[in-house]
C-alpha cells in the first residue's frame, strides 16, 4: 500500500510540474485552443441548421473544465446560454406532461450558477480599471423572468424526492439571487417578491429545520415570521433551533416573544412553564405567571400555575390554591387538571384535619370523635364532585381519577360506586 501511494504522488508531481514548465508561448497557444471550444459551442448554438445542441453542450462542458479559460467570463457566459437552452427544452416538454423533471431543474440551477459565475468574473476590473456588463445586460433579464421557478424546484425536491438538502439549495438560491446586485433593480417593484418573499422564506426554513442546519433555519425563520400564514410555525422553528443549539438565553427570549405574539398558543407557555418548574424556583415561576396574567387575564393556565405554586410550595397554602383553581375553572370549564388538583387540595385539607384531631379520633366512641369523623367525611364529600368532573372530561384517564374516587367512595361507604371504580382500576392494571 505504501508503494502504491508513493507512485501516485510521484505521478501527480510530474503532472503539476509539466504545466508549470510550459513557456508563455505554449500557454497562449493552449489558451487559444481552449477558447476555440467556447467559440465552437457558441457557433453551434447560433446556427439554425444545427437543431441538435448536444454537441454544443459537450463542448462547453469540456471548456468549463479547462484550467486555461476557467477565469474567462466568456466560458461561463456561453455555459449559461447552453444550459438555459436545455432548461427551456425540458420546460416546453412539461406542458405536454412528458419530461425529465430532475433534469429540468438541474439545468435551471446550473444555468443560474453559470450566470453568477460569469457576472462575478466580469466585475473584476481589467487593466484599465473597467468592468464588463454583458451578463447583466443580456442574461440577467431571463434569469429574472424564471427566478420563481427555483421555488418550484425546491418544492419538487422537498415533496417528491424527500431531498431536503437539494430542496434547501434551490430555496436558498432564490433568495441569494433575489437579494443580489444583479437583480436589485428588478426586485424593487417585483409583485411576486413584494407579496411572497416572507411566505416563501418558510420553505428554506423548513428544509433547514429538517437538516438540523440551525443557523440557516433561524435566518429564514426570522423572515417567515412576518408572514401571516407561516409566521407562528416559523417562530416555533426559532425556539427549537436555539434549544438545539444550547442557547438558553436566546431560547427563553424567543419563547417569551412568541408568547406575546401568540398568547393563545400553548407551545410557548408550556415550555416556559416546564423550564421554570424544572428550575424548582417557585418565586421565578410565580413572577412569570403574574406577568402572563397581566398579558392575558383570561388564560386559565395562568391561574392554574398560581394554584400549583400555592399547592406545592414550601408553605402549602391549600386555600389559596383552591381559590386559583376555581378561577382557572371559571376561565376554562374543561381544564380537567384544575378540577383534579382542586379535589386533591380538599383531600389534603381533610387529611391534615384528621391528623390534627388524631387524639380525639382515637376515642372513637366519643361524641367528639363522631363529630370529627363527620366533618372529615363532609370535606371528602366536597371533593367528590371535582373528581367526578375529571372523569366526565377524561373518561379514559383512569390513572388520574381512579384512586381518589376509590378512596372517597370507600370512606363514604358508597359500595356500589366503589366496586365499579375498582373494576376499572383492575381493567387498567392499576389495582
Amino acid at each position: 500500500m505504501k508503494k502504491l501511494i508513493f507512485v501516485l504522488i510521484a505521478a501527480l508531481g510530474v503532472s503539476c510540474t509539466s504545466y508549470a514548465q510550459l513557456s508563455e508561448k505554449e500557454i497562449k497557444k493552449a489558451t487559444k485552443e481552449a477558447q476555440k471550444l467556447v467559440k465552437e459551442a457558441r457557433d453551434d448554438m447560433e446556427r439554425d441548421d444545427v437543431p441538435d445542441k448536444r454537441h454544443a453542450k459537450q463542448l462547453i462542458d469540456q471548456a468549463m473544465k479547462n484550467p486555461y479559460i476557467q477565469d474567462d467570463y466568456h466560458t461561463w457566459y456561453e455555459a449559461a446560454n447552453v444550459y438555459e437552452y436545455f432548461y427551456r427544452q425540458e420546460n416546453i416538454k412539461s406542458y405536454n406532461g412528458v419530461y425529465d423533471t430532475v433534469a429540468m431543474y438541474q439545468y435551471l440551477n446550473d444555468w443560474f450558477t453559470y450566470v453568477l459565475k460569469a457576472d462575478s468574473l466580469e466585475q473584476i476590473p481589467n487593466a484599465k480599471g473597467k468592468v464588463t456588463e454583458e451578463t447583466r445586460k443580456r442574461l440577467v433579464p431571463s434569469v429574472y423572468r424564471d427566478l420563481s421557478n427555483l421555488i418550484n424546484g425546491g418544492v419538487f425536491y422537498f415533496n417528491h424526492r424527500q431531498d431536503n438538502k437539494t430542496a434547501y439549495q434551490f430555496f436558498d438560491r432564490y433568495y441569494t439571487l433575489a437579494q443580489s446586485d444583479i437583480l436589485s433593480s428588478y426586485m424593487v417593484d417585483d409583485p411576486t417578491w413584494n407579496q411572497y418573499r416572507y411566505n416563501f422564506a418558510y420553505f428554506p426554513a423548513l428544509a433547514a429545520y429538517f437538516l438540523q442546519d440551525w443557523d440557516n433555519c433561524i435566518r429564514y425563520s426570522k423572515m417567515a415570521q412576518n408572514d401571516d400564514e407561516y409566521g407562528e410555525d416559523a417562530t416555533e422553528f426559532i425556539c427549537d433551533a436555539y434549544l438545539e443549539m444550547g442557547d438558553t438565553a436566546q431560547w427563553l427570549t424567543a419563547l417569551k416573544e412568541g408568547l406575546v405574539k401568540y398568547p393563545t398558543k400553548d407551545y410557548y407557555y408550556n415550555r416556559l412553564l416546564n423550564y421554570y418548574n424544572l428550575k424548582n424556583d417557585m418565586t421565578e415561576l410565580e413572577d412569570f405567571a403574574n406577568e402572563m396574567i397581566a398579558l392575558d387575564p383570561d388564560k386559565a393556565l395562568n391561574y392554574f400555575v398560581l394554584g400549583f405554586i400555592a399547592q406545592e410550595g414550601q408553605v402549602k397554602d391549600y386555600d389559596k390554591a383552591i381559590e386559583q383553581y376555581k378561577i382557572a375553572i371559571e376561565k376554562d370549564p374543561k381544564l380537567s387538571d384544575a378540577y383534579n388538583n382542586l379535589g386533591l387540595c380538599i383531600m389534603y385539607q381533610a387529611r391534615d384535619f384528621l391528623d390534627a384531631n388524631a387524639a380525639v379520633v382515637n376515642n372513637y366512641r366519643s361524641a367528639a370523635a363522631k363529630k370529627v369523623n363527620q366533618e372529615y367525611e363532609d370535606m371528602l364529600r366536597g371533593a367528590l364532585p371535582y373528581f367526578q368532573k375529571v372523569r366526565e372530561i377524561e373518561p379514559d384517564a383512569v390513572k388520574k381519577w381512579g384512586a381518589p374516587l376509590q378512596q372517597i367512595y370507600y370512606i363514604l361507604k358508597m359500595q356500589k360506586e366503589m366496586d365499579e371504580v375498582e373494576a376499572r382500576l383492575k381493567e387498567n392494571g392499576l389495582l
